[in-house]
């Protein structure tokens, strides 16, 4: 389940970005919007660690449900219901509200990353996260201008306009943006609001997390997960938005 913000033509001009010679792109000095591969890159999750899994891609076809899209996919959907959804990256909290794309009425909120907060230092100065699907309940406290940190947790996993007919999922979308002040915010036939930005472009999520890991010869982008531990200083890009539990603790849950 999913929507555009843009035409369909958006999306068959999203960045997929590979890096050259086993680099990342940040290593070899490419921004997300000068490499342009048209590929889908899938996920490589880390073999030690349970995580909640993506199940629809960036530009594909098929939903969640095994169906088939009426337009390639804009985002990535993911998670288990219930699951933390996680700020893949440091960032500002820029909007959050009431969202309906026929579905029924539901939560959305987005972040805006600088190059700063990516670790990049060429490319656009901002990337847009959005994340779809919400419980409006749960994330309609969030201020506006809040300041978010890497791993900090936003909401949890729901279903599409809260209706139990739909499987559950986050939907994230990635935005590069040429100028902020152009975005825009405008209501649907649904009621539901919804923004537009003339200078924004579709990015794969997958390939804002191979900024700091080259991407594998079978297109598999491996899968970061956020380590409250580590030191992410000369990190580039996104870590993982959901949770993924050591294989000896999820078993320890059961």
């Amino acid at each position: 389940m999913t929507k555009l913000h843009f035409a369909t033509a958006a999306v068959c001009t999203a960045l997929l970005a590979f890096p050259v010679g086993g680099k990342t792109a940040a290593q070899t000095g490419f921004a997300p919007e000068r490499a342009y591969q048209h590929r889908l890159l899938t996920p490589a999750y880390p073999l030690d660690r349970a995580c909640s899994p993506l199940t629809s891609l960036f530009s594909s076809w098929d939903d969640v449900d095994g169906t088939k899209r009426d337009q390639p996919h804009s985002g990535v959907d993911g998670g288990r219901l219930g699951d933390a959804i996680l700020a893949p990256a440091p960032g500002e909290v820029i909007a959050v509200w009431r969202a309906n794309w026929g579905w029924g009425p539901e939560g959305a909120l987005m972040i805006r990353h600088s190059k700063k907060d990516l670790g990049l230092t060429r490319g656009r100065d901002f990337y847009y996260s959005e994340f779809d699907h919400l419980r409006y309940s749960e994330v309609r406290h969030i201020p506006v201008g809040k300041r978010v940190e890497r791993g900090e947790m936003l909401a949890h996993v729901f279903r599409p306009g809260g209706d139990p007919q739909y499987l559950p999922e986050v939907h994230w979308e990635v935005w590069s943006i040429g100028d902020d002040d152009s975005t825009e915010w405008a209501e649907n036939k649904y009621g539901g609001k919804y923004w537009t930005n003339e200078t924004g472009h579709l990015v794969d999520p997958l390939y804002m997390m191979s900024l700091n890991a080259a991407v594998r010869s079978d297109n598999s982008v491996p899968i970061m997960p956020f380590d409250a531990k580590r030191d992410y200083r000369g990190f580039h890009g996104f870590t993982y938005i959901l949770t993924c539990p050591p294989l000896k603790a999820r078993a320890q849950k059961r």
